[in-house]
């Protein structure tokens, strides 16, 4: 295998080429069937903080050297269909590229379920594109790994698997990005607000919450899940006891809770509330513990045309550097510490789907969602 400084000095020049001429616009079109719920979990709660400091050299004399080898020894190509905002996405192609000289990071913007649905028919037909996956539909790592569509992440053998919490990995896919679920209160309406989940049983809720249909959202239901783990059952039926008006996203019932419609929405999530309170409106956002939240997870294919340019990248996902580009301004990171990221906080607890599912019924009976 010929030496990193080799390989670089022969690619530079076609990098930065390819850097100048690359259509940027080639994401447009790529617009995601997503519900006006999922867009808000990703949309940027603040302007973003600044970007880490990267650079090839970093990439030759660390963690990830024999990594970056390989993949320029493949071509230095590697494809991500991902769920992420396109202001996102362009934020981590530039900075994985700036530090992965030579290495060109093909990116598709696929929302909601359209990336699992890609997926999934490109590997029937065998006609895989894709060496990297990005979803919120965390429950299809277990389809993907029954069908042979991947592996756990531990077997790819990534330098950065050992240092990332346990608690974020389900199988196949690993935790990239969190938006933690809150309750949003008109600040105007609610003398105190509610520090914890009882207080939304209290007399003055009643007639005043609206609650999102958890139905078509799995984080949704995931968070029900959790407060009928916590308090029993007793606890949702309180809920549905207190009177209040169902609505099916928490976008535009956070617009009638500015207008002064009502005291609370639930779930709800920073990219909900944050715009508002940059406008004016008289809304902020209560942690209630314990929680959960929209987790964005990643797989590696594992026929991924690309192997080893895939491991690359989803090791520097898994990383501080990645975490960085992935997180900061936009959401929280599972990694502790990571540099102008938030991290998810005290009281975050992550879910897992075939709970969630199990529970499914009980939950809305409980609820009177059916």
């Amino acid at each position: 295998m010929r030496s990193i400084t080799t390989i670089r000095a022969l690619v530079k020049e076609d990098h930065m080429n390819r850097q100048q001429g690359r259509n940027r616009a080639r994401r447009a079109g790529f617009g995601g069937l997503v519900s006006a719920a999922l867009v808000a979990v990703l949309t940027a709660c603040s302007a973003g903080g600044p970007a880490a400091e990267t650079g090839g050299a970093a990439a030759e004399d660390g963690v990830y050297a024999d990594l970056y080898a390989a993949a320029l020894e493949e071509g230095g190509q590697v494809t991500w269909y991902s769920s992420f905002i396109p202001e996102n996405l362009e934020v981590i192609e530039k900075q994985f590229e700036e530090q992965f000289p030579g290495v060109d990071l093909q990116v598709l913007r696929l929302g909601g379920t359209e990336g699992p649905i890609r997926f999934s028919s490109e590997m029937e037909a065998g006609a895989q594109s894709a060496d990297v996956l990005t979803t919120s539909e965390t429950d299809f790592g277990t389809t993907a790994a029954e069908n042979g569509w991947t592996e756990d992440i531990s077997a790819f053998d990534l330098p950065t698997y050992a240092d990332f919490p346990e608690e974020f990995v389900n199988g196949p896919l690993f935790v990239t990005q969190i938006a933690p679920i809150r309750v949003t209160y008109n600040t105007e309406l609610v003398e105190t607000p509610p520090e914890t989940w009882e207080d939304l049983l209290e007399p003055e809720y009643q007639g005043q919450m609206m609650l999102v249909d958890p139905s078509a959202i799995l984080p949704w239901m995931a968070q029900y899940n959790l407060l009928y783990e916590e308090y029993g059952v007793e606890y949702l039926e309180g809920l549905a006891g207190q009177d209040f008006r169902p609505v099916d996203s928490a976008v535009p019932a956070a617009q009638s809770l500015a207008a002064g419609e009502g005291f609370v929405v639930f779930p709800s999530l920073d990219s909900v509330a944050n715009p508002m309170i940059e406008e004016g409106a008289p809304v902020a956002n209560a942690t209630l513990t314990p929680f959960t939240g929209v987790e964005n997870s990643t797989m590696i294919s594992s026929a991924a045309p690309n192997p080893e340019t895939a491991k690359l990248f989803a090791a520097w996902l898994m990383g501080p550097e990645g975490q960085t580009a992935v997180n900061s301004g936009f959401a929280a990171s599972p990694l502790p510490d990571v540099p102008n990221v938030a991290s998810v906080g005290d009281g975050y607890v992550p879910y897992d789907p075939a709970v969630v599912e199990a529970n499914r019924d009980t939950i809305l009976t409980a609820l009177g969602f059916q």
